[in-house]
C-alpha cells in the first residue's frame, strides 16, 4: 500500500509540472487578455485536484470535495469581499444566463461569471482525466502529444518564446514514461518487490542516458540560439495572426467588436456585437412597453444622424407638444418612473414607453431641479441637457400617452403628409443603389394602402433574413442597406430597422429610425417593475400615417409588431379542439416544405465557399453519425466486453468478470457450430473445426479460459486485459 501511494504521488507531482508548463506561458499575455490572478487560481486548482486523485477514495466522497474546490476557485475570482452573500446570488446569475442563451441561441451571450465557471470546470475535468489515465491505465501518450502541440501553437500564433518550456515538458514526459514503464515491469515480474535484477538496472540506465542527452541538447540549443526578451502579447493580435495563418481573412471583412448598449452612433453601422449584462435602469410601468430614446431622419449610407440645430429649450414644467396628437379615445395615459443604475450624467434622451405629455419630476443626486429640457417637436425627442456642473440624474417620472390605433383605422388612413414630415423623413442617399428601390417596389407593388405596404416590407425582412450579432462593417465603398439586403443577409436590429426605413422611403412612405430599449424583464416578485440591461438595447421603425401620426413597427425577427400589442388576441377554442391528427400532420409537412424551400431559394444567392464547405461538412457529419449509430447497434451485444476493457480495468483482476466475458464467446461459438454433443469434450469438439486458423484461436482461448476457471493463482492486470482483447476479437470472428 505504501509503495502504491508513493508511486501515485510521484506521478502526480510530474503531472503537476506538466500542467504548470501549460499555464506558465499564459502569464505573458497582457492583462486585458487574461488576468495573472486567474492563472494562479488555476495553479491551485490543478494541485488540489491532483492531490485528491492520489487517494483512491469512493466517488461519493471525491465528488463533493471536487465541487467544493471548484466553488472555492470560482468565488476567489468574483466574490470580491462579499463572502457568502455572493454565493447566494449565484442561482440568479446562472438562471439569467440560461434564459438569455435560450432566447438568443448563442453561447456568446453568457456572462463573465458563467463563462469562467465553464472554463474552471473544463480545466478541472482535464486535470482529473489525465491523472486517471496515467495512474489507472498507464497511458500518457495522447496528453504528451497535445502538450507539445499546444506549446508549438503558442509560439506560432502568439509569438511567445517557449523553447525552454518545450525542453522542460519533454524532460517531464520522459520521466513520466519511464515511471509508467517501471509499473509495467513490476506487473510482468514474478518478484515485483525485487529491484536488484537485470530488468530494473536496464531501466535505470536507459532513463539516465535519455534524460542526460535531452539536457545536453537543451544546453547547446540555449547557447547557439539566444532567447528573445519576454514580451506581453494581446489575444486580439493573436487572432489576426491566426486568420492570416489559416486564410480566413481572405473571405471575411474583419471588424472591431463592440458591446450591446445605447451607443452614440458615431461610427459606421454593422460591427459585431458582444452581449453585455450590465443593468442600465429599472422602470416602474403598469404595462410592458418599448423604451424610446431618440428618432433619426438623416441617413448617409453608413450611419444615422440628427442635427442638433433642431432642438429647442423648453420649460420642464410645461406640456410637451409633439407631432403625434390623437383624440382621447385613441390613447391611454400612464405614469412611468425610471431609476438609473448608476446615476446618469451628461446629455441623454428621456426614455419613454410612448409619447411624453408631461415631465412630472426629475431627481438629481444633489437635489437640484433642472429648469429646462431640449426638445425637437418634429422628431418627438426630449433630452436632458449636458449643463456644466449639473448633478447626475438618479430618476425621473413622466406621463406618457400610449397609442391605441386599430388595424382598420391605419388601413383606411389617407390624405397628404405634412410638409415638415416629408422634408425630413423621405431623405435618401444620392448614391443609393437602384436595386434597393427596385426591391422596395417589388415588395409593395400589389398593395393598395400604406399600412399593407408597411406590413409587407416588415414581413419580408423578418422572413427572408437571419438575425445574428456576428456581423461585419461593409467595405467603405458600399451602402450599409444594400450590403445587408443583397450580400450578407444577416444582421441585428440596426440592419433590419435601417433597411425597412430605406425601403419605405424608396416608395415615398415617410419613416424614421428609432433607437431605445426593448421592454426588459420583470423584476423577481414584482408585477410592474422592469429591469432593462445593455443587452436590451434595440432599434425599430416609426411610420407616418396622415391624420394619425407616427406608428411603431419592428422588422427584427423574434420581435412582435409594437403597435399590435394593444390589440386583443382571441383564440377560437372550438376550432382548436376540432383539429384532427391528419390536419396537424398536413400543417407540419407544409411548414417543412416552406422551410426547406426558403433555404434552397436563399442558397442560390448566398452559396459562398464557406457555406459550401459547411454544407459538405454537415452532410459528412450526418453520414458518420448514422454509420456510428448503426455500428453501435450491431455491436450492442459486445458492450459488456467494451465496458470491462475500458471502464472497469482498474478493478482487475476479478475471476467473475473474466468468466462473464467468456460467456459471450461461448454463446457465439454455439450459434456458429451448434451445442457440444454429450460425451464429447470441449477440445475434441474444437478439433473437429475445419478452419485451421479459427481452430487455433479457439484452442488458445480455451487454454486461457481453463486457467481462469480452474486455476488457483491470482491473475494480474496485464493477463486480464489480454484475455478481454481475445474475447472481443474471437466474438467478432465467430459472429461473421
Amino acid at each position: 500500500m505504501v509503495h502504491n501511494l508513493l508511486y501515485r504521488t510521484l506521478l502526480s507531482i510530474l503531472l503537476m509540472g506538466l500542467f504548470m508548463e501549460w499555464l506558465y506561458p499564459l502569464q505573458f499575455l497582457d492583462n486585458d487578455s487574461i488576468s495573472t490572478s486567474f492563472i494562479f487560481i488555476l495553479y491551485g486548482l490543478s494541485a488540489l485536484n491532483l492531490l485528491l486523485g492520489i487517494f483512491q477514495w469512493k466517488q461519493w466522497i471525491r465528488i463533493p470535495i471536487y465541487l467544493t474546490i471548484i466553488a472555492g476557485a470560482w468565488g476567489l475570482l468574483f466574490e470580491k469581499g462579499r463572502g457568502f452573500e455572493w454565493y447566494l446570488s449565484v442561482g440568479g446569475i446562472l438562471q439569467h444566463d440560461v434564459t438569455i442563451v435560450i432566447q438568443e441561441w448563442s453561447l456568446s451571450t453568457l456572462g463573465a461569471e458563467t463563462r469562467t465557471l465553464i472554463l474552471i470546470l473544463g480545466w478541472g475535468i482535464l486535470v482529473t482525466t489525465v491523472q486517471s489515465l496515467a495512474l489507472d491505465r498507464s497511458s500518457i501518450g495522447l496528453f504528451a502529444g497535445a502538450s507539445i502541440i499546444y506549446l508549438l501553437c503558442l509560439e506560432a500564433l502568439l509569438g511567445l518564446e517557449v523553447f525552454a518550456d518545450i525542453v522542460r515538458t519533454s524532460l517531464l514526459l520522459m520521466v513520466l514514461i519511464a515511471m509508467l514503464s517501471l509499473s509495467r515491469l513490476r506487473e510482468h515480474s514474478s518478484t515485483p518487490h525485487e529491484f536488484l535484477n537485470l530488468r530494473y538496472v536496464q531501466w535505470f540506465i536507459s532513463v539516465c542516458i535519455v534524460v542526460s542527452m535531452a539536457v545536453c541538447v537543451a544546453w547547446i540549443g540555449d547557447k547557439v540560439v539566444s532567447a528573445e526578451p519576454t514580451k506581453k502579447v494581446n489575444l486580439e493580435a493573436a487572432m489576426d495572426t491566426f486568420k492570416d495563418w489559416t486564410g480566413l481573412s481572405m473571405y471575411r471583412h474583419t471588424s472591431k467588436q463592440a458591446t450591446t448598449g445605447y451607443g452614440a452612433g458615431e461610427g459606421d453601422m454593422g460591427a459585431p456585437l458582444q452581449v453585455s449584462n450590465e443593468i442600465v435602469f429599472t422602470a416602474v410601468s403598469p404595462i410592458s412597453t418599448y423604451w424610446k430614446g431618440e428618432t433619426f431622419g438623416y441617413y448617409d449610407g453608413r450611419r444615422w444622424a440628427e442635427p442638433q440645430v433642431y432642438f429647442q429649450s423648453i420649460d420642464m414644467k410645461g406640456e410637451i407638444q409633439g407631432s403625434y396628437r390623437t383624440e382621447e379615445r385613441e390613447k391611454e395615459s400612464i405614469i412611468q418612473t425610471l431609476n438609473f443604475i448608476p446615476s446618469k450624467t451628461g446629455e441623454f434622451p428621456l426614455f419613454n414607453g410612448g409619447n411624453i405629455e408631461r415631465v412630472l419630476n426629475i431627481t438629481t443626486e444633489n437635489g437640484e431641479k433642472p429648469i429646462y429640457l431640449l426638445h425637437d417637436e418634429i422628431s418627438d425627442t426630449l433630452k436632458f441637457p449636458a449643463a456644466t456642473g449639473s448633478s447626475p440624474v438618479k430618476n425621473y417620472q413622466i406621463e406618457v400617452a400610449i397609442p391605441l390605433i386599430q388595424t382598420n383605422v391605419l388601413r383606411n388612413s389617407s390624405g397628404p403628409d405634412l410638409e415638415s414630415v416629408t422634408e425630413r423623413y423621405l431623405q435618401l442617399p444620392e448614391e443609393l443603389p437602384l436595386r434597393v428601390k427596385v426591391l422596395g417596389n417589388e415588395i409593395t407593388t400589389h398593395m393598395t394602402n400604406r399600412y399593407d405596404a408597411v406590413v409587407a416590407i416588415e414581413t419580408f425582412l423578418k422572413n427572408q433574413y437571419t438575425y445574428s450579432l456576428k456581423t461585419s462593417v461593409p467595405p467603405s465603398n458600399e451602402d450599409f442597406v444594400d450590403h445587408f439586403l443583397f450580400q450578407s443577409k444577416i444582421g441585428y436590429c440596426n440592419h433590419f430597422a435601417t433597411s425597412m426605413v430605406i425601403l419605405l422611403r424608396s416608395q415615398d412612405i415617410p419613416a424614421r429610425f428609432v433607437k431605445g430599449y426593448s421592454p426588459g424583464m420583470l423584476e423577481t416578485g414584482s408585477q410592474d417593475t422592469y429591469v432593462i440591461k445593455s443587452l436590451n438595447a434595440h432599434s425599430w421603425v416609426e411610420v407616418y400615417f396622415p391624420q394619425i401620426g407616427w406608428i411603431p413597427f419592428d422588422p427584427t425577427p423574434g420581435f412582435s409588431t409594437i403597435h399590435e400589442k394593444s390589440e386583443p388576441i382571441i383564440i377560437n377554442n372550438q376550432n382548436a379542439e376540432s383539429k384532427n391528427i391528419v390536419d396537424s400532420v398536413v400543417d407540419v409537412y407544409t411548414n417543412l416544405v416552406h422551410f426547406f424551400g426558403k433555404i434552397f431559394i436563399n442558397l442560390q444567392y448566398s452559396l459562398t465557399p464557406e457555406v459550401a464547405y459547411m454544407l459538405i461538412g454537415m452532410n459528412l457529419a450526418v453520414v458518420l453519425i448514422i454509420a456510428s449509430v448503426w455500428r453501435i447497434y450491431q455491436g450492442r451485444r459486445y458492450f459488456f466486453l467494451w465496458r470491462l476493457r475500458f471502464i472497469t480495468r482498474n478493478t482487475f483482476p476479478q475471476k467473475e468478470q473474466m468468466l462473464k466475458a467468456s460467456w459471450i464467446v461461448w454463446d457465439e461459438f454455439e450459434r456458429k457450430f451448434g451445442c457440444i454433443p454429450q460425451g464429447i469434450t470441449v477440445r475434441e469438439y474444437i478439433y473437429s473445426i475445419q478452419d485451421e486458423n479459427l481452430r487455433k484461436e479457439i484452442l488458445q482461448f480455451t487454454e486461457q479460459w481453463e486457467r481462469i476457471t480452474y486455476g488457483e493463482t491470482s491473475i494480474n492486470r496485464t493477463y486480464s486485459i489480454l484475455f478481454l482483447q481475445r474475447c472481443t476479437q474471437l466474438a467478432h470472428l465467430l459472429s461473421n
